[in-house]
C-alpha cells in the first residue's frame, strides 16, 4: 500500500503511521542518554527554567528533515537542546566546539 503525502504534516509527525510493532520492554539507556535527560531536566522546567518543552519541539521540528532522520531519540533531544543554548545565547558553537576538543585531547591523554 502506498503512503499517500499530507501536506498538512511535517516530516517529524509520525503519529498514526504504521511502523510495525512496538517492543514493550523497550531499551536500557546508554550513559550518555542519562546524562543528556539529567542536563535537560537540570535547565528545563524542574530545575531552572532556562527552556521550556515547547523550544525543544520548535527546535526538532526546525532542524530539517535530513538531520531528523539521521539522529535516534536521545541524540534528537541533545541537539535540540544545544540549539536553543545557542540561540539563548549560552554559548556559541565555536565554543562548543573547542570545548569539545579539549575534552576529546584530555581522555586521549588519560587513555595513553
Amino acid at each position: 500500500m502506498e503512503k499517500k503525502e499530507d501536506l498538512r504534516r511535517g516530516y517529524h509527525d509520525i503519529g498514526g503511521d504504521d511502523y510495525g510493532p512496538v517492543n514493550p520492554d523497550g531499551t536500557e539507556m546508554k550513559p550518555w542518554e542519562r546524562q543528556s535527560t539529567a542536563i535537560s531536566n537540570a535547565l528545563g522546567a524542574a530545575g531552572r527554567k532556562i527552556y521550556v518543552t515547547d523550544e525543544s519541539r520548535r527546535m526538532r521540528e526546525q532542524m530539517g528533515e535530513k538531520l531528523y532522520n539521521a539522529l535516534e531519540y536521545y541524540e534528537r533531544s541533545t541537539e535540540s537542546m544545544k540549539m536553543i543554548l545557542v540561540e539563548k545565547g549560552l554559548f556559541t558553537e565555536e565554543e562548543l566546539k573547542k570545548r569539545m576538543e579539549n575534552i576529546k585531547e584530555r581522555m586521549a591523554k588519560v587513555r595513553e
